[in-house]
């Protein structure tokens, strides 16, 4: 569990190992997720997590006050995404296989 709080608060602070070798704490935090449906409120709080992750891998500087809503809804349509091209990917494969396949 420690490693999960590490990473969320590296998420919103990359520059906190500096900060821990000069005695300093986080500046920043994310707000926690309160909805009442804790499955889907643990669900946002990853994707928040991922979606600052995303940004600091794209040189992106955090931003912590992004709605989980927006987060979550973002990371759903980039999947579904993914999901369409691995499909028609798929369907791509099949179809050169029988025409490859020897009668």
């Amino acid at each position: 569990m420690a490693v999960v709080g590490m990473g969320t608060a590296l998420a919103v602070t990359p520059d906190l190992p500096d900060r821990w070798k000069s005695h300093r704490e986080a500046d920043r935090q994310m707000a926690p997720v309160t909805w009442s449906d804790k499955a889907l409120a643990s669900a946002a709080g990853m994707a928040q997590v991922r979606h600052q992750m995303g940004r600091l891998s794209r040189g992106s500087d955090p931003r912590p006050w992004i709605h989980p809503a927006y987060t979550l809804l973002s990371e759903q349509w980039k999947q579904r995404g993914a999901l369409r091209r691995y499909r028609a990917w798929l369907s791509a494969t099949r179809g050169a296989e029988a025409v490859n396949r020897p009668v």
